[in-house]
């Protein structure tokens, strides 16, 4: 085999390995769900999120946090009940699971409810209900996925947007960044869940 015929094949290779290198985990800078925190606080263009007014301390906040949290929870405890089974039940059972902690655990830190956290959790009821109009069951694990999988990417778009920037105090700001990490993990299992259900 001729030297320019080895390099032919090595440079695949070799690209692959170099990109392999530059992926972080989930939410890492490399990563696809890399933070991009807005400099300052501007509300997400998320449909039917209660764009308005603005968010007034931490407590309100981690609100929208706590709002996000038992949105996912309805969502994922309507699955089970659906019985959707496989990979797509497993994912249902862990939401729930990572989802109850972490609302016990907002709530501890002070999470306000407000209109705009109200706003968030009337369209997370609104989407369990759309997604539980579906009969057919490989349609509605689809559309619970589908579900899963939006949800995810609309707070990780607030958060970076608006929750992160309007955070005040140090502690709250360090606790929205593990949590952005958390949601960039579960969107990734998400999209994972959607191609192997």
């Amino acid at each position: 085999m001729g030297l320019n015929r080895m390099r032919l094949r090595s440079g695949p290779v070799l690209f692959a390995a170099l990109v392999a290198a530059g992926c972080g985990g989930p939410g890492s800078e490399a990563s696809r769900t890399a933070p991009e925190v807005a400099p300052a606080p501007r509300p997400a263009v998320i449909t039917g999120s209660g764009l308005g007014t603005p968010l007034q301390g931490d407590g309100q906040v981690l609100g929208m946090l706590a709002a996000f949290e038992q949105n996912e929870i309805d969502l994922a405890r309507q699955a089970i009940s659906r019985g959707v089974g496989g990979k797509s039940e497993d994912f249902a059972h862990g939401m729930v699971r990572d989802h109850e902690r972490a609302l016990a655990d907002v709530r501890q830190r002070g999470a306000e409810e407000s209109e705009r956290s109200r706003a968030w959790r009337a369209r997370g009821q609104a989407t369990t209900a759309s997604t539980g109009m579906e009969d057919e069951p490989n349609s509605y694990r689809n559309a619970f996925l589908k579900a899963a999988t939006a949800d995810y990417g609309d707070a990780l778009k607030a958060m970076d947007a608006e929750w992160l920037p309007s955070a005040k105090g140090a502690d709250t700001r360090a606790y929205l960044v593990a949590s952005r990490t958390r949601l960039a993990e579960a969107f990734e299992r998400a999209q994972a869940a959607v191609s192997t259900r």
